[in-house]
């Protein structure tokens, strides 16, 4: 059997427990590590108290477990640097959209990966929904002929609950906007 890859969750927030139940599900994969600033106790993650758990990211890398991968599930305004630590040490990254809330931030990943020699994949979950395959069969197959402009909708909707108070949802700094977290798609 080939040897599983290993992966350590940063950031253990709703997308970052939905990493982990997928790493679970595959016999390929296997979950090394946890990190997340919240307790334990406070992310109500009792199903995964065998997995080592770590408060900072500098915690993580400092106990030199045996990881292949980090998925970055962090509020989108930490990207960059989570995933530049990530690089630095010699780590693969699968990072939540947006990559970054820059093109600068985003091009200084981009860098730092090829310097490293590992590869950065950006989540966009939706690249392969059904109406999104089917729209990209008819601009590939010119059934509109060329497409020379497009103007885009999004009827997605995040009610109250989405940006709760004290959470990072909607703060500038930390999210970015509709146009990153939405729009990406």
């Amino acid at each position: 059997m080939a040897k599983k890859i290993r992966f350590a969750v940063v950031g253990f927030g709703h997308i970052g427990k939905r990493h982990a139940a997928l790493i679970e599900t595959n016999d390929n994969c296997k979950l090394v590590a946890l990190c997340d600033t919240k307790s334990m106790d406070d992310l109500s993650i009792d199903a995964y108290s065998s997995i080592p758990f770590f408060s900072s990211i500098q915690n993580l890398f400092s106990a030199e477990i045996d990881i292949d991968v980090v998925c970055v599930c962090t509020p989108n305004g930490l990207h960059e640097e989570h995933t530049l630590l990530a690089l630095t040490n010699e780590k693969h990254v699968v990072c939540e959209k947006p990559m970054a809330l820059t093109k600068a931030s985003c091009e200084r990943m981009i860098h730092e990966a090829d310097k490293a020699r590992k590869q950065i994949f950006c989540v966009m979950q939706n690249r392969y929904s059904p109406p999104a395959v089917w729209l990209k069969e008819i601009v590939d197959n010119k059934l509109m002929g060329d497409i020379f402009q497009v103007q885009i909708n999004c009827f997605w909707n995040r009610d109250q609950r989405y940006y709760k108070p004290g959470d990072w949802k909607g703060d500038k700094v930390l999210d970015g906007g509709t146009l990153f977290t939405q729009f990406s798609h």
